[in-house]
Parts: C-alpha cells; structure tokens; sequence
C-alpha cells in the first residue's frame, strides 16, 4: 500500500516540474541556489558572500551536475568545464530541472521516513495514514516542485528526530552519535535544524556524557555539509546575522499581525481536515500520554514555538513541522473503529485536498504570465527597442532588445526624465513593489499598452505583468 501512496506522491511532484520554463529567474531562490552550485565549478567551493543557505544542499546539487557534465562529456556534448558553465549561460532548464528532480528525490524519501516513523511508533496502518497525510499536504506539494533547500530540510530534520526517538527509549551511545550527526546535517541544509538538538537534550538529559558525544556529532554534522562556515567563519557569521534579523528578528518583539497570521499559514498549507486533525490530535496526545505520545507532543511543540518567534513567517519556513502533524493526525484518525466513518474521515480529507494541488499543478504546467508575456514583446514591440524591466518580468535572453534589468530599484529611484531619455518602455511585476513615486511618475508619463494577470496558486506563480510605453519628453 506504501508504494501506491509514493506513486501518487511522485506524480503529483512530477506533475507541473516544468513551472516557469524556460525562465532562468522563474522562482527567484532557485537561481540563486543554482548559480552559487554552478560557482563551484571554478574550483571554489566557499559561497561567500552566499551564506544565507548552507551548502549540503548546493553540494549534494552540484554533485549532480558533476554526473550531468560526465555523461555529457562521454557523449561529446561537453568538450570541457568552460563549454559546460557556456550550456549553463545559454540554457539553465536543464539545471533548474536537475535541482527539482533532487528535491522531489528528497519529498518521497520524507514520505516514506514518516511512514516507517509512524510504523515505528505505532503501527502499519498509523503509518500508512501519516505517509497519505504528508503526501497530500499542499505546502509541501508546491514546494517539492522547486530547486530549493526546504524540502530536504525537512528530510533530515525528520530523520534527527527518528533517531532521537532511540535515545528516548534505548538510551544508547549510538543513538545520541547518529541522531546528532543527523542534526548537524540538518543544520547544513537549513539553518533551523539545529533546534531539534533541544529535544536531544530533553530526551537524553540523564546521560550527559552521551549528550556531550551528541553534540560533537552535531558540529561534525555540519562541518560535512557547511564546512566553510568554521573556514570562512567571518563571512559566514556577517552573513548569518544578517539573514537572522530579516526573517527572525533578533531582539524583537514578534508583530501580533504575524502571530494571527501563523493558524492561517497552517490552514493554507495544510488544509482544513488536516489542520483540524491534528489540532484534535494535540489535545488527544495531552489527553493520552504514553511514551510516543509525550515524545511527539514535546518535537512538534518545540518547532511550533520556536517558528513562532519569527517576525517573517512563510509556509515554506514551517514544512519541517509537516510529518509531525501528519502522524499526530493519523493517531487521531486510526481510533476510529467504524470502518464506514473511517472511510468517510479519509474521503472527506480526500475531497477537501485533492481539489487545490491539482489546480496547482495545472496551474504549474501552463504558461507563466511572464513567458506568455515575453511572446507578446516579440509580435508587438519593434526590435532594438530599450526596454527597463525590473525582478519577476519577462526575460529576453537571446531577443534582439536592449534590456536593462533594475534589479534594486537603482534607476527607478533616480530622475524620471533621465528614464525617459534612456528607454522606450518599462515592464512592471506585482511580484515587486516598485517605488511609490516611480509608479506616479509611470502613470503620468506612460502609456499602458499590455497587461496580463491569471490565477495563481504559489508565492512565484503568474505576476500581473504591465507593460508601460514612456511618452517622449517633449509632449510633458
């Protein structure tokens, strides 16, 4: 039953893979982690400045760009590093499709982890209920389609807590060794994982000695998957700091808008049956405390809190608290001793899920307004027309146009008639807030001669794209 449950979870991955294409900047965080991956090709496997993620993901990435370049330079595709960054510069689907496959890669193993978690805990059939849960849990549906580090974060965040789970009832050398290995790997993926020692802490606090070989575990965790934050440990700590106050916010207080915000962010990316459940399930784990029960009740308290506490909260940021949910749900749900109301609970789950991640993927598999969009350009706009565009527009790689990409703000902020003098027209993105008085300006002194704007289901998909033609100077 397990392998029809990752079948279905490997179609609905696979489903819409292809979000954006050919877009290099489709979703903004992928081209980032794909350009830094493709730098280590230079032989320089430090990222700085671009410690923002850690690097065992950019290097798992680039391990597998290694066996694209083998096999390309077997076939005569490649006849060296420089052809292959050359193939990268004309043509990065092929890499964004790469890092998407490996994150898919990383989503069905999370699924089959909670499975044998849950079985571990449990039983078969809790198992195979949190495995359908976390499968069909939209947040990490959409992110499992993208080249970014979250979805493996969770992968080894989970794979901490189901060694830790051995500490907790073998309390063996080797369990705390394993489980904070697994915690430094974490870490090394997304910085976040490294809470999950907390409850190693907890778990373990009776032997302290095996918790002092867990934490050198840990840094050994890490320097295998970030070596260069202890090499390089200036430019990570500048970096890191800064990361931490944006999305954290050291020292701050947490807006009460971002904490009413935390169930909606919940209920969009879990659903209302699941979000339900496992609300159900937390008073059920209060209510019932036996050792499984106290165990998961404690590492999905820990993760809620702790994502909390950040001044910026997203649906991607809090994946890592997904599996748990998942099988704290499916201990709900696996009490219910009536077939037909069993059959019913997961009908009901079934109906108000399935609607919204396969609009997703359909959405995912169409074109994107900036692609649609750059078509437009090219049948309506005359070549070697200068045109100023800024982040999440249409691209023009191999056009016959001089683009001008204003990536922050630089040329918006400046004198709008020096834009005027410089260009012919301007594409806008609702993706981007441009500055309040360049966009008074562009309605003053513009046309908008094209807009588009569809549906979307994720935080990159389908910008409503405006294209503005600028009015001479002479007609102010």
């Amino acid at each position: 039953m397990v392998w029809y449950i990752l079948l279905i979870s490997i179609l609905i991955r696979v489903w819409g893979i292809n979000f954006a294409f050919p877009l290099r900047y489709g979703h903004i965080d992928e081209s980032v982690v794909i350009f830094y991956t493709m730098r280590f090709f230079t032989g320089d496997f430090n990222p700085n400045p671009f410690f923002d993620y850690p690097t065992l993901y950019l290097y798992l990435l680039f391990f597998c760009y290694l066996l694209f370049f083998s096999v390309g330079f077997i076939l005569g595709k490649f006849g060296s590093i420089g052809s292959f960054i050359t193939f990268y510069n004309t043509n990065a689907v092929p890499f964004i499709l790469i890092g998407r496959f490996l994150t898919v890669v990383f989503s069905i193993g999370t699924i089959y982890l909670t499975y044998l978690f849950a079985k571990k805990l449990f039983d078969k059939k809790t198992g195979l209920l949190s495995a359908l849960f976390l499968s069909l849990s939209w947040q990490h549906v959409l992110s499992s389609h993208y080249a970014t580090t979250d979805i493996a974060a969770v992968f080894f965040t989970l794979l901490t807590a189901f060694f830790a789970w051995d500490i907790y009832t073998k309390n063996d050398l080797k369990s705390y060794i394993i489980s904070g290995f697994f915690c430094g790997l974490s870490i090394a993926t997304k910085y976040y994982g490294g809470i999950v020692f907390l409850a190693i802490i907890l778990f373990g606090w009776k032997n302290k000695k095996h918790i002092g070989f867990s934490f050198l575990a840990v840094i050994t965790g890490f320097f295998v998957g970030c070596p260069f934050t202890f090499i390089d440990y200036a430019g990570f700590l500048s970096r890191f700091f800064d990361r931490l106050d944006l999305i954290i916010g050291l020292g701050k207080t947490v807006p009460f808008s971002s904490i009413l915000n935390y169930p909606k962010i919940l209920i969009d990316g879990l659903g209302y049956s699941l979000f339900l459940l496992s609300f159900a399930g937390f008073v059920y784990l209060i209510l019932n405390r036996t050792k499984q029960h106290l165990f998961l009740f404690i590492i999905t308290l820990i993760l809620l809190l702790f994502f909390g506490t950040w001044q910026s909260l997203q649906g991607r940021y809090i994946l890592a608290l997904y599996p748990f949910f998942a099988i704290i749900s499916a201990t709900v749900i696996t009490k219910i001793k009536n077939k037909y109301l069993l059959a019913f609970a997961i009908a009901l789950f079934l109906i108000t899920t399935l609607p919204k991640i396969i609009t997703t993927d359909i959405l995912l598999s169409q074109k994107d307004t900036r692609v649609i969009s750059r078509e437009w350009v090219i049948k309506n706009i005359p070549e070697k027309s200068k045109i100023l565009r800024g982040p999440f527009c249409p691209e023009f790689p191999n056009d016959n146009y001089v683009t001008t990409i204003d990536w922050h703000d630089k040329i918006k902020t400046g004198k709008f008639s020096e834009i005027q003098k410089k260009f012919d027209f301007v594409i806008t993105s609702s993706l981007h807030s441009d500055p309040e008085v360049f966009i008074k300006n562009l309605e003053k002194y513009g046309n908008k001669i094209y807009e588009i704007s569809e549906e979307s289901m994720g935080e990159f998909q389908n910008p409503t794209i405006t294209i503005w033609k600028l009015k001479a100077l002479e007609f102010q």
